[in-house]
């Protein structure tokens, strides 16, 4: 089951799946769903990585990481506490790069679906999530640099006279781990997952939900056409940018009033249709028709994750 994880995007950088197989790892209090009719329950998730092995491969990585920075000279670094997990190292502010994140989780597959989690978060529970799961640490732009080799511009290339190795020590660390990065790697899971919501929004009987909930929206005061055009909110947005404009403060990462209301009301109105089940059942009869069209490419995908998982488990043992 994936959860809560970040899609980093920088200036003049490519989207990069940030944490690369720290996508899995939950808490405990996530548990797997056992009945299809759980909207949790994800055909394609059984080729993903369970949760403990993500949580195997992680400390492996980090494991890894920091022998490798402390070879570059980062000896700070040779008692960083790795449980939990820490997030997979953010950009420093001030550095020349406007960084942004973008959270998935399978959890809010369909958009927000609790009124009190939407009143408390609005938008951004995954972003809460993960901020949970994996805490963040300050990172100087040096060690940024040697734990990720992204490189913009003229950031040096080493580190205490040490060239630092291909995607940083992390790269370094999965390459020993799955015997190459999986960034260049294309995963077929996500992949066919995002295909299978594509496919589901053309689908008659979905689009027959979104006007119903619309519909529902419309009663609460909200014109969206569909939860997606509620999620991005560009009135949102263009309120937000009036107030920077006007002078207004607020953190950035503390979702407004308005955001608070309408993801609310979003959550209320896909309860009082029945969104979530109608969206779910055609996400999983499309999973169900990739999933026999490409098993063979999705089983290989898993024994490459088990391979994964085997090697990290070694690599524990053996620094144990």
């Amino acid at each position: 089951m994936r959860t809560a994880a970040p899609l980093l995007t920088a200036l003049a950088l490519a989207l990069t799946l940030a944490g690369c197989g720290q996508r899995s790892g939950p808490p405990a209090s996530h548990p797997s769903p056992i009945s299809s009719n759980d909207p949790r329950f994800l055909p394609l998730a059984v080729y993903d990585m369970p949760d403990d092995d993500g949580h195997t491969v992680g400390t492996a990585r980090w494991t890894l990481a920091k022998e490798c920075m402390t070879r570059l000279g980062f000896q700070g670094l040779r008692s960083l506490d790795i449980d939990p997990l820490p997030a997979w190292p953010r950009r420093p502010e001030g550095t020349g790069v406007v960084q942004l994140a973008l959270y998935t989780s399978d959890d809010l597959r369909y958009g927000v679906q609790d009124p009190e989690q939407a009143a408390r978060y609005g938008y951004q529970a995954a972003r809460a999530e993960h901020e949970q799961s994996y805490p963040e640490k300050d990172r100087t732009l040096s060690e940024y640099l040697a734990l990720t080799g992204e490189f913009v511009g003229e950031d040096p290339k080493s580190a205490h006279g040490h060239r630092i190795p291909r995607r940083g020590c992390l790269g370094e660390a999965d390459r020993a781990i799955y015997g190459t990065n999986p960034q260049d790697r294309k995963d077929p899971v996500l992949d066919l997952e995002t295909k299978s919501l594509q496919q589901g929004r053309r689908v008659p009987a979905w689009q027959v939900a979104d006007r119903t909930w619309s519909a529902c929206m419309r009663k609460a005061g909200y014109q969206y056409a569909s939860p997606r055009d509620a999620e991005i909110g560009e009135d949102r947005q263009r309120q937000d940018l009036e107030e920077r404009l006007t002078g207004a403060s607020r953190d950035p990462d503390e979702p407004s009033v308005l955001e608070k209301r309408t993801a609310t009301a979003d959550a209320r109105c896909k309860q009082e249709t029945g969104y979530v089940g109608t969206v779910h059942a055609i996400d999983v009869r499309i999973q169900n028709e990739l999933v026999a069209r490409h098993r063979a490419t999705l089983e290989a995908h898993r024994r490459w994750n088990d391979d994964a998982t085997r090697r990290a488990e070694e690599i524990l043992e053996d620094g144990s």
